[in-house]
């Protein structure tokens, strides 16, 4: 039998004289994708249970941990990835797929889960360290983000709340109001170095300019990275740019890459009370210019390690949100590749029909010259997407 004063003595430690809590949300996506090569429509409906726990024994540690359970049926869908995000810099993780239903068939049913965040938060005096599975994320750009490379979220995809916890060991230590120093290691598949990073970053504040300064060194490419944030008038502005050193660290490797340049420079604004607009301009020196040659770029370091997924080389992404009433909410954001012609516009509606309840209604527009035996357009082979979602938090 359990002795009675051990189970006094866990209920007290965890919930008497210690900080315990228990949230999470419940979403269900419904997409309809138009496969531009066949016309024919194909769907998916994806159902995401996510709680979250965190638990502080005292004042100097906090326990987090988050798990997402997934009910995904679909149609063999040509944009079945848009609600997922690639998994990466793990060293050991759970099966993705708990079970599915016979791929063979043109409908499927399948059941995976996330370990999303498993970690630990300590704080001594003007020192915080994080160990476990966290979110690591840099840059102060809206839309693309040329200095995160560990978990960037693609542009197209539908649930963009969360980003996904990587295995990290992080150091950040306080130099005053708003300055920081930034250290950290990620580790990747089974521990492998070419498969893990290390990071170093400065973050200081001159002249009411918000200054982020760092070294990375991500699957062996090295990274250098600046970031420039600050306020002009009543707009915010930024700059965020990175230089990446392909095999930088790989010395039989290192001569035969060419080093590639991105960068970002937006402004925000808030127009009047109900209207806040944005516009981004961004360089990707990954990219090309000619449409013919994108289908070369996939093998290229920048797109299999470096989180790029555009394919040209000069972006125009303004957007704007509209709040009807404070239940009512508008947003538009167009992705335009100047190179090219093309555009991806996204279009959403959301509802707060009650507490911690939320509809969605929304599209994806991709418009492009198309295909015809070369690619002409990096938009034009886009699928056009409708979606639907409920969200519930808890």
């Amino acid at each position: 039998m359990i002795n009675k004063k051990l189970i006094f003595l866990v209920i007290n430690l965890f919930f008497i004289n210690s900080s315990f809590a228990l949230n999470g949300s419940y979403k269900t996506f419904l997409s309809e994708s138009k496969n531009p090569s066949t016309g024919t429509w194909e769907g998916e409906l994806t159902n995401t249970f996510r709680p979250k726990f965190s638990w502080s024994p005292d004042e100097h540690y906090t326990f987090y941990l988050a798990y997402a359970v997934s009910v995904n049926a679909l149609k063999k869908s040509a944009f079945t990835n848009s609600l997922t995000q690639k998994q990466a810099y793990r060293a050991y993780d759970l099966n993705f797929e708990i079970t599915s239903s016979n791929r063979q068939h043109a409908y499927s049913v399948e059941a995976t889960q996330n370990l999303d965040r498993f970690y630990m938060s300590s704080t001594f005096n003007k020192l915080n360290i994080n160990l476990g599975r966290a979110p690591v994320a840099f840059g102060s750009s809206k839309i693309i983000n040329p200095t995160d490379v560990l978990t960037p979220i693609s542009y197209q995809t539908l649930d963009k709340e969360e980003r996904i916890g990587i295995d990290t060991l992080r150091f950040n230590y306080s130099l005053g109001a708003l300055s920081l120093v930034d250290v950290g290691v990620v580790f990747g598949d089974k521990l492998k170095k070419s498969k893990s990073a290390a990071f170093t970053r400065l973050k200081v504040n001159l002249f009411e300019t918000d200054i982020s300064a760092m070294l990375m060194d991500f699957q062996e490419n090295l990274l250098t990275g600046l970031d420039l944030a600050r306020s002009i008038g009543k707009a915010s502005a930024w700059w965020e740019s990175a230089i990446v050193f392909p095999k930088y660290f790989k010395i039989n490797e290192r001569y035969n890459t060419k080093k590639y340049f991105r960068s970002t420079l937006g402004m925000d604004y808030k127009l009047t009370n109900e209207v806040y607009s944005y516009v981004e301009y961004h360089f990707n020196g990954a990219g090309e210019s000619d449409p013919k040659r994108y289908l070369l770029l996939s093998s290229k370091t920048a797109f299999s390690e470096g989180g790029v997924s555009l394919l040209g080389v000069h972006y125009i992404i303004p957007g704007m949100t509209y709040e009807l009433t404070s239940l009512w909410k508008v947003s538009e954001q167009f992705l335009y590749n100047v190179n090219d012609a093309s555009l991806f516009n996204n279009l959403s509606v959301e509802h707060n029909i009650a507490q911690d309840i939320f509809i969605d209604l929304g599209t994806y527009l991709p418009f492009g010259e198309k295909t015809q035996i070369v690619q002409k357009s990096e938009f034009g082979i886009y699928p056009k997407i409708l979606y639907s979602s409920l969200r519930f938090y808890f």
